[in-house]
């Protein structure tokens, strides 16, 4: 059976995950005690156990079959993954009940960043160090899921050229799979340690640089000390965030493209330059607010200004949700902040929400729908970039875009007859759907103060988000595939 391959990529994905628990268990070796290496010790032996007898019994399965395998596959990643990364953090007691961990564990795996650790300074360096290696595991996973699964399932909508540049083939076995992997993991891991060296020579601590760097290049969000980005009083650093959540926001076939110097799809994907243009611009906004509020008594304090509001743009565009600084966001309206959640970032990349590129085609439609009522027998062809919009395209891409506004509101509904308040439970909603989930907890202090924080949600509804991060990296209509019919249909 076909099937029997994605208990085989599943083997492999729990082994990987045992061998990244070690990463934290060699902090907890040297920087916390004993308690903390045996909560990622023994969790590491079985699950480890379980992956390496998964690919023992399901070996020479290296043939995934269609959609509905495919699909499976999907679900099966984002649910036992994090389920797995949950245990460490249940036995060392951080957060001390299993659905917070699990909460904690697919936040980071789906690189929403949303958090129900209140308290980091208690928190062993260990568990700091899991956290942010869950959020690269997730955009590696999310990167390579795109590649290979996403990509043939939805088809044009992923931009079907752009992703064959990344992944050659159909991926329809295991072998091309891990093929595709090295291609993405060499650039993913690149950007990483590019990230990493930069902050480190901007004046940060080794530790603080290495989480961050696996958070910045994910565009995950998880901080890995109280407070924010400006307490490390490092103009420099917050501009080298900044670049790095860019690069984490945009496909990665551009970034692949200005690594080789294929300037001429540079030049065809508008997409990365429309978001650097939107950071640019809210970036300015937000940099001349902070003029404003503050005297100019030097050169220095302009760059500050502008590394704030560069940063802080970033965070919020890249769908990372880093608190650069609380003055900076409390600048950033909080419609302003929902419509960032819907809209996300750039196809191909670690970001959450609807994608630029989606929206964009969208507004392009209707301009020319407007048009045709003024000149109802003109030609004009659809097009974004080297990608032309057929109708086909168009209508998956309406379909995504109705799923996914859908799917917020049924979870704003089951988060507000929890207790949410009805504008937290719609920005708390999307944020989780837009995998930017600290943009609740940015965005609440000042707007909804009564709303209860993620650590104070009921289990069901930390449950309920969960659901909600998850439907995000699957494209939202792709999982929603799973409660149709035809889907168990023989």
């Amino acid at each position: 059976m076909r099937a029997l391959a994605v208990f085989y990529i599943l083997g492999w994905l729990l082994a990987i995950s045992a061998t990244a628990m070690l990463i934290p268990a060699a902090f907890a070796v040297a920087l916390d005690s004993i308690a903390v290496v045996e909560a990622f010790l023994f969790p590491a032996v079985v699950i480890g156990f379980i992956g390496v007898n998964m690919l023992i019994a399901f070996r020479g399965q290296e043939y995934l079959g269609g959609r509905r395998q495919s699909v499976f596959l999907l679900a099966a990643v984002w649910v036992v993954v994090p389920l797995a990364g949950a245990l460490p953090l249940y036995a060392a007691g951080f957060p001390e009940e299993f659905v917070p961990a699990f909460f904690e564990a697919a936040s980071g795996f789906t690189t929403t960043g949303a958090s129900v650790i209140v308290d980091l300074a208690s928190v062993p360096s260990a568990i700091i160090v899991w956290r942010a290696v869950l959020q690269w595991m997730g955009g590696l996973a999310t990167l390579l899921i795109l590649a290979t699964v996403l990509g043939p399932l939805v088809g044009g909508d992923l931009l079907d050229r752009q992703f064959r540049l990344v992944a050659r083939s159909e991926q329809r076995s295991t072998r091309q799979l891990a093929e595709t992997g090295r291609t993405i993991f060499l650039i993913y891991g690149s950007l990483t340690l590019l990230c990493f060296l930069g902050l480190l020579l901007s004046g940060l601590p080794a530790f603080d640089a290495f989480c961050l760097s696996l958070s910045t290049v994910s565009t995950g969000g998880f901080m890995p000390r109280e407070g924010t980005i400006a307490l490390y009083g490092s103009s420099m650093a917050e501009i080298v965030l900044a670049v790095f959540m860019l690069l984490g926001a945009v496909s990665i076939v551009w970034v692949q493209a200005v690594i080789f110097g294929r300037w001429t799809l540079v030049k065809e994907m508008r997409e990365p330059f429309l978001i650097g243009l939107f950071v640019l611009l809210l970036g300015t906004a937000i940099t001349v607010m902070l003029l404003q509020e503050s005297p100019i008594t030097s050169i220095r304090s302009v760059f500050d200004a502008i590394a704030l509001g560069l940063a802080t743009a970033a965070s919020l565009l890249s769908t990372s949700g880093f608190l650069v600084s609380e003055r900076a966001h409390s600048f950033v309206p909080f419609m302003v902040v929902f419509a960032i959640c819907v809209v996300g970032a750039g196809g191909f990349s670690t970001a959450g929400g609807l994608k630029v590129h989606r929206v964009w085609a969208m507004f392009r439609q209707l301009g020319r729908e407007l048009r045709l009522l003024v000149y109802p027998h003109g030609v004009r062809p659809s097009a974004f970039g080297g990608e032309s919009r057929e109708v086909e395209l168009m209508t998956a891409i309406w379909t995504t875009f109705a799923a996914f506004i859908l799917a917020i509101g049924a979870l704003a509904v089951v988060l507000a007859a929890a207790g949410v308040p009805f504008a937290g439970a719609f920005l708390a909603s999307a944020s989780a759907i837009g995998n930017i989930g600290p943009a609740y907890e940015l965005t609440r202090v000042v707007d909804f103060p009564n709303a209860p924080s993620f650590a104070d949600m009921s289990p069901w509804s930390q449950l309920a988000l969960c659901g909600g991060m998850i439907l995000g990296r699957t494209e939202v209509v792709v999982l929603l595939s799973l409660l149709s019919v035809a889907y168990w249909r023989d």
